[in-house]
Formats: C-alpha cells, structure tokens, sequence
C-alpha cells in the first residue's frame, strides 16, 4: 500500500491519517476502531454490507440526522472503506 494515497485520501481526519501512518510502518495487520459518516441518501444495508466485504467488523450503526457506522478494520484494509461512494468522512473512533 502507497503511503501517499493513505495522505491523500480526502475522506480520513487529521488525527487518522497520523495513526494509519504510524501503524502502516509497524502494524499494518492491527485493527483499529473508526467511526464512517455516510451521505444523507445512503442505503444503509447497501452500505454495510459493502463495508463488511472491505473488511470492516461493524459493532454499530446509528441512524439519525447523520448515519453513523463504527467498527473495527485492520489497518492495512483501511483505504478500501475509503473507496465507498456513500461514506462521507472517516474517523479515528476512541474514548477521549
């Protein structure tokens, strides 16, 4: 995997890209827990069943004025989530 395109992937925040950064350096295969935003006019079961085949565990889904997916995903698979036309933005998901 090309360190730049994790760089360049418009749709993961600050704060991911530096963890993905690190981790595809010295854990690639780890997982981490992320939250995705999907667009409003998402099909939700669409959606997560096209996220689990790119490897994604989803632990939950949250509908509401925003969808909300969490899970987990080994690093290494992270930018094929970023492939979905439906998701919005994607987030490093952990307990502040």
């Amino acid at each position: 995997m090309d360190m730049g395109t994790f760089l360049t992937a418009s749709k993961f925040s600050a704060e991911l890209t530096s963890v993905v950064t690190d981790k595809l350096k010295t854990a690639p295969d780890e997982y981490i827990d992320v939250r995705i935003f999907l667009e409003q006019n998402a099909i939700l079961e669409k959606v997560t069943a096209e996220l689990d085949s790119k490897g994604l565990k989803i632990r939950n889904v949250i509908e509401g004025p925003d969808v909300l997916v969490t899970g987990s995903i080994a690093v290494e698979n992270l930018y094929k989530i970023n492939t979905v036309a439906e998701v919005d933005r994607i987030e490093h998901d952990h307990i502040l």
